[in-house]
Order: structure tokens, then C-alpha cells, then sequence
């Protein structure tokens, strides 16, 4: 359970969870009011499931406007044996892309969390708080320290659309920092080019990137990871595939 919770975290953060001032990037590509799905395949086997929505209202948090996007993800099929049902949701600045407020559920086999992270970027901070099932009131849990722009897992899978590949040739690549809880990684983004993508719709011309993969027991290697992202507006994920140590796992949109 703990393996197949890592796959999706780093799935949904394949982006990072904050750019640096280098990466080339473009605000107004950001799209509101929109959803998407997702399936996820093992070999021949359809295992799970992910939505992402982001909604047309604006929202408030202090002085900032903020866009508020849900991403879930659950488990079908023969995977329900390895139950897992899982929310994320996040305030995040219109205007610089940082994560104001967020919110996950986790329901992975027995396991279950409710938590609430306020970010304080100028103190890069984050504080945490968790429902108590008893009292069902959020306790104070504990403070992390964050990288300067803080972006959370929800931020970082919406900007990896924003980055402006066009201006990356092939094999030019930049380096993320990362946040995910209390543990802190970088990853290296590799330009692959652009190819023609097999989807439900038809071929796609994408980006393809590959993002280096933190040396762990799930992945083959650090280049186990390709992304192909749709070359032409509104630049969504068309499909990521991943080579695990049991198998290859692909993560396909579907219309």
C-alpha cells in the first residue's frame, strides 16, 4: 500500500511542487472551469482511475485570489484489492502560482487521513493540522519548513502545463526542487523532443519530457518516467508511462 501511494503521489507531482525563477513558464495559459479524466493500466489491466477539476470561481484567502482545484484518485477493478481513494484540493495564487491552503483525504486500505496545510510564504512555512475522528475537529500537528514559492502536489501536477516547452530545444533540461510532507527532493526535467501520441481521439502531437525519478524500491531506474504533453492549447497531460519494477503502468486521458 505504501508503494502503490508513492507511485501516485509522484505521478500527481510529476511536475514538482515548485519551479525555480529559470523555468520558462506562461500564467496565462491557466485554464478554469475545467475537467479531466484519467485512467491508469498495468500491462492490459485498467487499475484506477483520477479526476482533476479546477472551478470557475475566484476565491479570497487574506489579500490574494486564489483558483481552487480537486484532484482524486481511486482504484478499480481487480486493484480494489489494494483499495485506495484519495483527495487532494488546493487554493493556489492566480498570480504567482503558490499554494495558499490545502486539503487531502486519504483512504488507502485501513489507512485514512483528513489534513488541512496553510502555507506561510514569507516565513516558508507549513503548517499542519489533522481531524481527530473523535472530537471531528482539526488539531494542531506540527510546522514544516518550505522551499521559498511553495507549491503543494495539486500546484505542481497544474504547472507542468504552463511551462513553455517551445523554448527548450531537444535535450535541454532544468532542475526542480520539490515538497512533499517533510521531505524535500530535486528532480531533473528532460526535453525528449516532440512525437506524435496515440490517444482515444487519434494521434496528438506532444511534448515529450522525462523528469529524473529519487532512487527508490518502485521505479527501474532514474529515467524510468516519460510525460507527452499536448503541443497545442489548453497543453494538457495526454498520457505518462512509468517502468516498474512489476511492470509497466500508464496513465492515460480519456474523454
Amino acid at each position: 500500500m505504501k508503494k502503490l501511494r508513492y507511485i501516485v503521489v509522484f505521478f500527481l507531482s510529476v511536475s514538482s511542487t515548485w519551479l525555480s525563477g529559470q523555468v520558462l513558464y506562461d500564467v496565462h495559459r491557466l485554464l478554469l472551469g475545467e475537467t479531466l479524466h484519467y485512467k491508469a493500466k498495468w500491462g492490459f489491466l485498467t487499475i484506477g482511475s483520477a479526476t482533476t477539476k479546477s472551478e470557475r470561481k475566484l476565491y479570497k484567502i487574506g489579500q490574494n485570489l486564489c483558483c481552487k482545484i480537486q484532484l482524486e484518485g481511486t482504484t478499480n477493478g481487480l486493484a480494489r484489492l489494494f483499495y485506495l481513494n484519495d483527495r487532494w484540493m488546493s487554493y493556489i495564487d492566480i498570480q504567482n502560482l503558490t499554494t495558499l491552503k490545502s486539503y487531502r483525504k486519504i483512504r488507502e486500505g485501513k489507512y485514512k487521513l483528513d489534513e488541512l496545510t496553510y502555507f506561510n510564504l514569507e516565513q516558508k512555512k507549513a503548517e499542519i493540522w489533522t481531524l481527530n475522528y473523535q472530537t471531528k475537529k482539526f488539531q494542531f500537528r506540527k510546522v514544516y519548513k518550505t522551499p521559498l514559492n511553495i507549491r503543494d502536489v495539486v500546484a505542481g501536477f497544474m504547472i507542468i502545463r504552463l511551462v513553455d516547452f517551445s523554448k527548450y530545444n531537444k535535450g535541454e533540461h532544468f532542475v526542480i526542487d520539490g515538497f512533499y510532507e517533510d521531505t524535500g527532493y530535486k528532480i531533473d526535467v528532460t526535453m525528449c523532443g516532440m512525437e506524435y501520441t496515440k490517444t482515444d481521439r487519434g494521434k496528438v502531437l506532444c511534448y515529450k519530457v522525462k523528469p529524473s525519478v529519487p532512487k527508490n524500491k518502485v521505479f527501474q531506474d532514474v529515467n524510468a518516467v516519460d510525460v507527452w504533453i499536448n503541443s497545442s492549447k489548453p497543453y494538457q497531460i495526454v498520457c505518462i508511462k512509468a517502468r516498474l519494477i512489476l511492470g509497466n503502468l500508464w496513465i492515460e486521458q480519456t474523454w
